[in-house]
């Protein structure tokens, strides 16, 4: 049977598949026109996040939560509109892959599409921007920073029908592809540059720990697949940091009741609000949060910090009180 050259076929597919995206793209712009007729813009952004994690741990849709989360900055941000901008990058992966594709062919066809032709990379000039945690912001600027990447590279990669993993290094984040002997570790922050595992074990634990170690059970211990709750916990608290180093201390506060919504037994996060709740003015309800925070602390803890702040909030709010009434 007479077949064109394999050039020739390889062309008409990348044809055939732009047309798909194309007529992808032309549905997401439409939709995204018509959103507030449908209703997709977020009417109450912590709702929509709460709404967004409040399932098992392996059923959040990371693009989903980190979207309503961004939410509460960009109150007129399209959540369905970007997850469709996500999708048609899955699409055109997809598109390039064959049916019994290599660990090596996804992650090559991944390189092609997220950071060639779109353009994704590390935001190493302003390494703090807060836009840099906003997974809309990384969509529209092509920059982020690495577990914005990370989450993106999954998204992606879910939508193509792959696997992928986060994982959470010292003062980094990758991803896993494969499994076994065949796993990859790939970078997004540094366009998808591949790492070794020593590499990775040595970024948690530093040379000196790792040198004549069992690689096989440091990859074991250190480099297990991070679960999604804390995944948007890191990406989250990087926009606190950021928040608070630019001095935006309500936007900072505001990263932070996601926190707490993310991790209510965290007894670090509830000590930070208080603090934020103080910085903004907000005496009664870092009153609340440094009450649970003495409440919860285990016994034996040092917590004369926390009392002696308690007492002064207490003591404004008492102030604050008596001035509104005289």
């Amino acid at each position: 049977m007479w077949q064109l050259p394999r050039l020739q076929r390889l062309r008409l597919d990348r044809v055939t598949a732009r047309m798909r995206l194309i007529r992808f793209e032309k549905a997401c712009f439409k939709h995204r026109n018509n959103s507030s007729v449908l209703g997709t813009t977020p009417s109450n952004p912590k709702e929509n996040f709460a709404r967004a994690i409040r399932c098992p741990d392996d059923e959040i849709n990371l693009s989903s939560a980190s979207l309503n989360a961004a939410a509460a900055e960009f109150p007129d941000l399209d959540v369905v509109a970007y997850q469709g901008l996500i999708a048609k990058l899955g699409v055109q992966v997809k598109s390039h892959l064959t049916a019994h594709h290599s660990i090596y062919d996804f992650v090559d066809v991944m390189y092609d599409v997220i950071f060639e032709e779109a353009g994704f990379k590390g935001n190493t000039k302003d390494y703090f921007d807060p836009n840099n945690n906003h997974i809309n912001q990384v969509i529209d600027q092509k920059t982020g920073s690495p577990v914005a990447l990370s989450i993106l590279y999954m998204e992606v990669a879910r939508t193509a029908g792959v696997l992928v993993d986060g994982i959470s290094l010292r003062k980094h984040f990758v991803v896993a592809v494969g499994d076994g002997d065949d796993k990859l570790y790939v970078d997004p922050f540094y366009r998808g540059g591949l790492l070794s595992r020593k590499e990775c074990i040595v970024s948690i634990l530093g040379k000196d720990r790792v040198d004549g170690g069992d690689f096989d059970d440091l990859e074991r211990k250190f480099l297990r697949p991070t679960n999604k709750r804390t995944i948007l916990r890191r990406l989250i608290s990087n926009l606190k940091v950021a928040y608070e180093k630019h001095k935006r201390y309500e936007l900072a506060l505001s990263a932070s009741e996601r926190i707490q919504l993310l991790d209510p037994s965290n007894l670090g996060n509830l000590s930070e609000l208080a603090h934020l709740q103080t910085k903004v003015g907000n005496f009664g309800d870092a009153v609340d949060s440094l009450t649970q925070f003495l409440d919860r602390a285990p016994a034996g803890s040092n917590t004369e910090q926390a009392e002696s702040a308690l007492r002064k909030l207490k003591s404004l709010t008492a102030q604050g009180k008596e001035n509104s009434e005289s």
